[in-house]
């Protein structure tokens, strides 16, 4: 495409704008595809209608096509979108920062998915720390020395939290005059790296052992999310290249103990496990009765060891039953004596151990522990995702190299997809997690189970579409410390499971009666936003601008325009609306009085409500969750914005289920997830549920709540409404708390549900 051809583009910038853009036409055409040079021109059109003025225009146009180049066109929009949130939040100095210190972030930012990950941090800071944001940036090199990405927007929230009130202190927070900011920001920082303790450890290890194993940095961009862990490969140990330490830990010390733990393990563990029909939770299990019986092994020699292991065992005794809490607990207790804990699996775990003294040089023994520990722990019902799951504490190795996958197996993949692969994923009919599902045989595959995995059915087929849905992570509010839990909780969508869709006509049918209601109330819905037309012939008020340009024709002898007025119309209704259902397992409930359950009320109040969504023309989605712990929040989506309410959609609705638990906070933020970007003069999220949040991992009644109440606060500061259907009859204990005094409904009939819960959203949308 021709630079002239581009030009037309520019014919709708104002005047002072229009030749800026010509100039550095040119740049960007020779670094850009022409449909990414169309975004570049729009944005400029954008932050000129948002109020920008020509300053930040002129960064951008310097700025923005280079950054696009180095880091790829799919960024140029989320850019654009970040420049306008920070208008419409802070000022044209902070945007201008932005835009200059961009270029820095880009150089810095160069692995996979870094510079997105930033622009999502500037994102949200732009709407809770506009007052500091200038400050960072203009310290971001500085900043992106010491830290991550994540680690970045750790350090700006504790800053938020910190000083809500106090937007001085917390304006010195950003510009890195604070005391705190700067000891929370060393803290944070990577620490040691391991090439500056290489050598060093290299000794360290021959004077221990008499050996000195092959120690390598392992690959940084190999470690994805999941944390940084030694691992052991081909007798090679891998070291992470920097270690993330919490504030105190001496990180030079955390290198030798994990060297030594790893060289442990070589000199040791001697044989590898076959992992036969092993569960996940197992194996780690194994993993932690071997990792262990070394470093017994290893302190009977050299005590001094255990000085420098057991500091980093810091877990304590709680009412907090997860597998992984657990699992830390025994590990304290099989290496410090002093440590109490009188939970009956730690108990019988470090009492097995200690009966099992004069055999720890048998690594059989780790696997006969840990097979049955497995199995006390798997009839506890606790929650554990081996997907998360982080070998703790954090100078152990993440022992994938002690296990015998089979040839067709690579010995370890650095994100531990063997394990993963190796899992059952197709869940069971009461919705436990995949892990529980593990045949308890030899493992054989039968004739039939062949046949089925070369053509898998449609349930395997949704299972296997789940397990490759991408997950969410969200933080968690705890009103006990003040403060957000970051990525505390994580979220995966699920394929809903289709239904008969004849199934919604005879709901329809069926309550014929309320869906005429309905038409009828529809037909009576007046428009909603108000639009003032200018340059009207007729009008209630004169058009200013117009007036001036009339009089400048009259003046210059020129037939003026007569279209002087402007008048008030009101549009069409300009709404997204998101209904949330709690589909928990106590859905299933009977209800006496309308002889149904439930969700089958709620099914049928769904399909009404889309009905008349549908029939007002509404931009509308229909979604779902259910919970089984942190770590397992399962959102479903049975009707997507801008999609057809069809035969499609009506199948999912048919299909949908009740089980496990509600953990609506993290629901909460997802759903917002889907609205925030959306350009509705409205967003509206209905929640439909049919009790207070629970959760399996959870004891505390109030923390769940205090959470919820911080997911629809944070909701509203993006324009988002949240309003609340609760169909419990003592819910007003704690739904005002959650959603505010005007913001919820508690209907006390739950078999009129169906007729009242349309009703409610004409009236919340009219």
């Amino acid at each position: 495409m021709q630079i002239a051809d581009l030009e037309s583009l520019t014919r709708t910038l104002p005047d002072d704008a229009r030749p800026l853009v010509i100039s550095a036409l040119p740049e960007a055409v020779r670094r850009l595809a022409p449909a990414a040079v169309r975004g570049w021109v729009e944005g400029v059109k954008l932050m000129l209608d948002a109020g920008s003025g020509l300053g930040p225009v002129v960064t951008y146009l310097r700025t923005v096509p280079a950054v696009a180049y180095e880091t790829g066109d799919e960024h140029l929009p989320q850019i654009v979108g970040v420049c306008l949130s920070l208008l419409r939040h802070a000022d044209r100095h902070t945007l201008d920062a932005f835009l200059d210190s961009l270029p820095q972030a880009a150089r810095r930012l160069r692995q996979p998915g870094a510079l997105h990950g930033y622009l999502d941090v500037v994102d949200e800071l732009a709407g809770l720390a506009p007052v500091g944001l200038a400050s960072m940036f203009e310290r971001l090199g500085q900043l992106l020395d010491q830290v991550s990405v994540d680690g970045l927007r750790r350090w700006a929230l504790l800053g938020v939290q910190g000083h809500t009130k106090d937007l001085s202190a917390q304006s010195a927070w950003f510009r890195l005059e604070s005391p705190d900011a700067r000891a929370i920001l060393r803290a944070a920082g990577e620490g040691t790296l391991f090439t500056d303790v290489e050598r060093r450890l290299g000794f360290y290890l021959r004077a221990l052992w008499a050996r000195q194993p092959e120690l390598r940095a392992a690959s940084p961009a190999a470690e994805g999310n999941k944390g940084k862990r030694v691992s052991i490969v081909d007798g090679a140990i891998r070291m992470p290249p920097a270690f993330e330490i919490f504030p105190g830990q001496d990180s030079v010390a955390l290198y030798r103990a994990a060297a030594a733990h790893a060289a442990a393990h070589l000199v040791y563990s001697t044989a590898q496990f076959p992992r036969r029909a092993l569960r996940p939770i197992q194996m780690a299990l194994v993993s932690l009765i071997e990792d262990a019986r070394v470093e017994f092994l290893a302190m009977q020699g050299m005590p001094g060891l255990r000085r420098l292991w057991q500091p980093f065992h810091v877990a304590l005794p709680s009412f907090t039953m997860t597998g992984v809490s657990l699992m830390a607990r025994l590990a304290r207790a099989l290496i410090d004596a002093a440590y109490e804990d009188d939970n009956p699996f730690v108990t019988k775990g470090r009492r097995m151990f200690a009966e099992a003294k004069d055999r720890l040089t048998d690594p059989s023994v780790s696997r006969e522990i840990g097979n049955l520990l497995g199995n006390d722990l798997g009839q506890m019902r606790v929650q554990f995702n081996f997907k998360t799951y982080l070998v703790e504490p954090v100078y152990r190795d993440d022992n994938m190299f002690l296990w015998d996958l089979g040839d067709s197996q690579p010995q370890r993949t650095d994100d531990q997809e063997v394990i993963e692969q190796a899992v059952n994923l197709t869940p069971s009919e009461g919705g436990e997690p995949a892990d529980m599902e593990m045949e308890q045989g030899e493992g054989e595959i039968t004739e039939s189970e062949a046949v089925q995995l070369e053509a898998p059915g449609p349930r395997d087929q949704a299972a296997i579409d789940s397990a490759l849905a991408p997950r969410y992570s969200y933080d968690e509010w705890d009103y006990v410390i003040g403060m957000d839990r970051p990525a505390w909780c994580t979220l995966q969508e699920k394929v809903a499971v289709k239904g008969d869709p004849r199934a919604i006509e005879e709901v329809l049918r069926r309550n014929e009666e309320t869906v005429n209601r309905l038409t009828s109330m529809i037909k009576a819905v007046q428009i909603q936003r108000p639009m003032r037309l200018k340059k009207q012939l007729e009008g209630d008020r004169l058009d200013i601008d117009a007036c001036i340009g009339a009089m400048v024709d009259i003046r210059s002898r020129r037939v003026p325009d007569p279209r002087v007025q402007q008048r008030l119309v009101r549009n069409s209704r300009d709404l997204d609306a998101l209904l949330l259902l709690d589909l928990s397992q106590s859905t299933n409930d009977w209800v006496a009085s309308a002889q149904s359950t439930v969700l089958n009320l709620a099914k049928e109040a769904t399909v009404l409500v889309a009905h008349a969504m549908d029939k007002l023309g509404d931009n509308f989605a229909i979604h779902g969750f259910d919970s089984n712990g942190r770590s397992d929040v399962e959102y479903y989506r049975f009707k997507e914005f801008d999609a057809p309410y069809g035969e499609e959609a009506r199948a999912r609705l048919a299909g949908m289920k009740g089980q496990l638990s509600t953990r609506m906070g993290t629901a909460l933020r997802h759903a917002g997830h889907f609205l925030r970007n959306r350009r509705a003069a409205q967003k509206l999220i209905l929640l439909l549920t049919d009790g207070e949040p629970h959760d399996i991992d959870v004891h505390d009644k109030r923390y769940l709540m205090f959470d919820a109440k911080r997911a629809v606060e944070n909701q509203r500061r993006y324009g988002i409404a949240t309003f609340c259907l609760s169909l419990d009859n003592k819910a007003d204990e704690y739904v005002a708390r959650i959603f505010g005094n005007r913001n919820y409904l508690v209907l006390d009939e739950l078999r009129r549900l169906p007729e009242k819960l349309p009703a409610l959203y004409l009236r919340l949308t009219t």
